[in-house]
């Protein structure tokens, strides 16, 4: 037969067990609710990755296309110079033709 000493522990033993099984519980449950939070961040991040993904091809884009306006400004600016300076030639040869024809006449 068991002394009350030892029926004692016994009971605080189980009590003991009892709480350490409601904690491992509680552990455990707050382990599933962090995982699942980290799984959503982790979707988070991939998706505000894919968007940063989607933002970077826009700039670059708009980078190429920004140089392409920018050489054909350059192109029409250098093609509007030489047409003027082939107005001014021409004038200058029409003043010059002109001149000749009323020393002529």
């Amino acid at each position: 037969m068991l002394k009350d000493n030892e029926v004692k522990r016994i009971v605080e033993a189980i009590t003991e067990y009892k709480e350490l099984v409601q904690q491992s519980s509680d552990m455990r449950d707050q382990l599933e609710s962090l995982q699942k939070r980290w799984n959503a961040l982790r979707q988070e991040r991939d998706q505000l990755r894919s968007g940063l993904d989607i933002i970077h091809q826009a700039l670059s884009q708009l980078k190429v296309d920004y140089q392409t306006v920018m050489k054909n400004m350059t192109d029409l600016s250098s093609t509007e110079d030489s047409v003027l300076d082939n107005v001014k030639f021409l004038l200058d040869e029409l003043t010059s033709l002109l001149k000749k024809h009323e020393v002529a006449a």
